[in-house]
């Protein structure tokens, strides 16, 4: 008498490490890259393990989570995800090194980077290694169906003129968001103008003197965040009518003054989600842009 083996659903996905066959629909999935954290949860699977700071960031867009294991990033302790009997891992491309160990452990997935639009590719990757291509494509067909409507909402007269500009305020200085960060690629998938100097890619940024898809501002070049409208992202906005006391630190520079946008009194505090990671936090940031753009004047 011969017994034969219970089917087991697989798929075969192809990655940075090659081809791997896995669950084909995992129920233990470990994230190790917090990118990919935002983009599991936007598909309808909650990860069992996830970097710490991605938790926390999700936590602040969801609500409270619970079950969810921290591991560490870069770096993490192997024996603590072979106690936690994962079907899935989800990995980056510097994971390369462990690469073997993690597969012995379970299934593994490496994403690449890719600095034309992370956020997106980081989504279709992990939509891909969870079999949820059809959810990844809904969601961002729910995503520039929304842009459609900001920009039918808008008219051409004000599509034409706003010009916004999106910085990161940290404790000691503004960063600048530039058009393949998670702030650039939606202003510009909206058809939002922002200022030229924001519209390089990371290539050229680089030729230029080694910036990336973000970088520092100096107070000599704060002219480069001037527009019609600032955003002015922060770890937890509070209200225009206070801006936070960090942005204070600007104010007795003579040419933050002099800036446009604030001369117009159109600066703006949004939160951290402006530099998010998946579909949660764009649309978020979209209704910002509905909120700010089509109750200004202009």
């Amino acid at each position: 008498m011969t017994f034969s083996q219970p089917k087991v659903d697989v798929r075969v996905v192809k990655h940075f490490m090659g081809e791997t066959i896995v669950p084909a629909h995992p129920q233990r999935v470990v994230v190790l890259l917090g990118s990919l954290l935002e983009p599991a949860f936007a598909l309808g699977v909650k990860p069992i393990a996830a970097p710490k700071d991605a938790v926390s960031d999700l936590q602040r867009l969801v609500g409270k989570l619970r079950g969810i294991e921290l591991v560490d990033w870069p770096s993490p302790n192997l024996e603590k995800l072979l106690q936690l009997k994962p079907d899935l891992i989800l990995g980056f491309s510097s994971h390369e090194d462990i690469y073997p160990l993690l597969s012995h452990i379970a299934p593994t997935v490496l994403a690449t980077f890719n600095p034309v639009a992370p956020w997106k590719e980081f989504l279709a990757f992990t939509a891909r290694a969870l079999g949820k291509t059809k959810e990844e494509q809904q969601l961002m067909a729910d995503y520039y169906a929304r842009l459609a409507h900001l920009r039918a909402s808008m008219g051409q007269h004000l599509l034409s003129t706003v010009v916004l500009s999106v910085a990161e305020l940290r404790s000691t200085e503004l960063i600048l968001a530039e058009k393949a960060s998670f702030a650039g690629t939606i202003l510009l998938d909206a058809g939002i103008k922002i200022p030229p100097n924001q519209l390089l890619d990371p290539q050229t940024s680089i030729r230029l003197g080694g910036r990336a898809i973000v970088y520092p501002l100096s107070n000599e070049l704060l002219c480069e965040i001037d527009g019609n409208i600032l955003f002015l992202v922060t770890e937890d906005s509070v209200g225009d009518q206070d801006l936070n006391p960090a942005i204070k630190q600007f104010q007795p520079f003579p040419l933050w003054s002099k800036l446009k946008v604030v001369q117009l009194h159109r600066v703006h505090q949004v939160g951290f989600y402006w530099k998010g990671s998946g579909s949660i936090s764009a649309n978020r940031a979209i209704n910002d842009l509905f909120k700010y753009l089509l109750n200004s004047q202009f």
